[in-house]
């Protein structure tokens, strides 16, 4: 291992490096800057511009991946497996579950609404139930009508953008310092 010392603005910095031949990597001067930099870059990353997504550039790297395997798919590639979850997660051990989690921690913030289950209802509302907002520009969240995390019945849900969400809650009084120190107050911790 080998320590490497560099000073740049009057600090000093320390880095090791673990690579076999215990050399250090050859430093460059930044043609923009003059900052060192490492010698396989073209430009240190102070000038180095931001990456833009292109379509062109999503086109080439999705041709470039197309038949390549894709680990996070394995449920998809392997239906039979898929099936055997799926039938042994009957409605008995669901509940048995959910007890079960229940019982380890009662004031859970959801024992019912999965983060899976939230975004299946907003995929299938697909926009805000307020102001009709598409949630392209402001997400679309749950919001729970009576205020109980606890009451996941779908009468009590209600999908909104962020914008409608937080001016809910706002309007209730239910956020900002205030908010904060009157909970603190009722729950201290």
């Amino acid at each position: 291992m080998l320590w490497l010392n560099y000073q740049s603005n009057n600090h000093t910095f320390l880095f090791h490096s673990n690579r076999s031949d215990d050399m250090p990597r050859k430093k460059i001067p930044c043609p923009s800057c003059g900052q060192p930099m490492a010698a396989t870059s073209e430009m240190c990353r102070r000038c180095k511009p931001t990456y833009q997504r292109t379509p062109e550039h999503r086109a080439a790297m999705s041709e470039a991946l197309a038949g390549k395997p894709k680990p996070h798919l394995k449920g998809v590639k392997r239906p039979e497996h898929s099936e055997k979850l799926r039938q042994w997660w009957t409605d008995e051990r669901r509940a048995e579950k959910s007890a079960a989690m229940t019982g380890r921690n009662p004031n859970a913030r959801y024992l019912g609404l999965s983060a899976r289950s939230a975004a299946r209802l907003v995929q299938r509302i697909g926009r805000c139930e307020r102001c009709s907002h598409d949630g392209s520009e402001s997400r679309l969240e749950v919001h729970h009508k009576n205020r109980d995390k606890h009451d996941q019945r779908l009468e009590n849900l209600e999908v909104l953008c962020h914008s409608c969400h937080m001016r809910e809650h706002a309007d209730a009084g239910e956020t900002g310092w205030a908010s904060y120190h009157r909970k603190r107050k009722t729950n201290p911790s």
